[in-house]
């Protein structure tokens, strides 16, 4: 007995989709690179905008000292919670300092894409490769007048959402404070980022000065961002979001026969081609001759 063909292993209310054999095409020939824009990106963005394009300074003792920027992960962040500030592996108050924090991501409302398991058709971008190694210019393409192979990628479309930041300055005196403040305020509203840029927003600013018994006195000021950023992930469903496809071409065969009656009066008589084709006509008509008289 044969084996059952199971042909409902994705839901239990539809068939199984065939598969199209014209959708998988190789892609380890091409040298088109899978675009991808990742969480990563956009934190990247951000701190290199602030350290590469404001670049925030202090005066200190008559040197400009550029203000350090880092990344809010675990070991750093709890110690911020725990203290209002960052110390050293010695013990030093570290100030001036700038740490940026990641707090939500959320998916706009304005910009929402249909997510469903199966993309449908048309859910998708399509762009054309204008040059391909198939479509090299040779002269026996314009003597055959052959058409261009048309090659096309198609990409998902990206997901749209708001990232929302937390940027703790601290400095040792409010006089540095205000002239950090001031360099970043006018950035308000643009496109952060040197590489990948993505449009930016401040929202309030608020200021804390620390100055308990017994020990340092810092000034801490807390700028929300916010960013609308892009994502585009390299796979998704442990699929390439970005598949090739060729354009169609019209195919036409035509019939082609042979008859092996005249090469076989050939090889017998000795005769040449044309004699036999004459005597053939001959016979032919006298057959249509005597067809018709009676």
């Amino acid at each position: 007995m044969s084996k059952l063909r199971l042909n409902k292993t994705q839901s239990s209310f539809s068939v199984d989709s065939t598969i199209n054999r014209a959708n998988q095409v190789r892609r380890d020939t091409d040298s088109i690179k899978t675009p991808s824009c990742t969480i990563y990106d956009v934190d990247y963005a951000i701190i290199s905008y602030i350290r590469d394009t404001i670049k925030p300074t202090v005066t200190e003792d008559g040197n400009v000292i550029d203000i350090p920027i880092m990344y809010a992960n675990g070991e750093k962040w709890s110690q911020i919670q725990k203290h209002g500030y960052m110390r050293d592996q010695k013990g030093k108050l570290m100030a001036p300092l700038m740490i940026l924090k990641r707090n939500s991501i959320t998916e706009r409302d304005t910009l929402k894409k249909l997510d469903v398991e199966k993309n449908p058709s048309g859910n998708a971008q399509t762009f054309r490769n204008r040059f391909t190694q198939a479509n090299r210019y040779d002269r026996f393409g314009v003597l055959n007048n052959a058409k261009p192979t048309q090659e096309f990628y198609i990409t998902s479309v990206p997901e749209f959402v708001d990232v929302t930041y937390e940027l703790l300055i601290w400095t040792p005196y409010i006089e540095d404070m205000n002239k950090v403040v001031e360099a970043i305020m006018p950035t308000g509203g643009f496109a952060w980022g040197t590489t990948w840029k993505f449009n930016t927003y401040i929202d309030d600013y608020s200021f804390e000065t620390v100055n308990n018994v017994g020990e340092d006195r810092i000034v801490r000021a807390t700028l929300p961002l916010r960013t609308k950023a892009t994502l585009l992930m390299e796979d998704e469903l442990r699929k390439s979001t970005l598949q090739k496809r060729y354009a169609v071409k019209q195919i036409k065969f035509g019939s082609e026969y042979q008859t092996d009656e005249f090469p076989a009066k050939i090889i017998e008589t000795g005769k040449t081609y044309s004699q036999i084709e004459s005597e053939t006509d001959l016979i032919s008509k006298i057959t249509k001759q005597a067809q018709d008289r009676s």
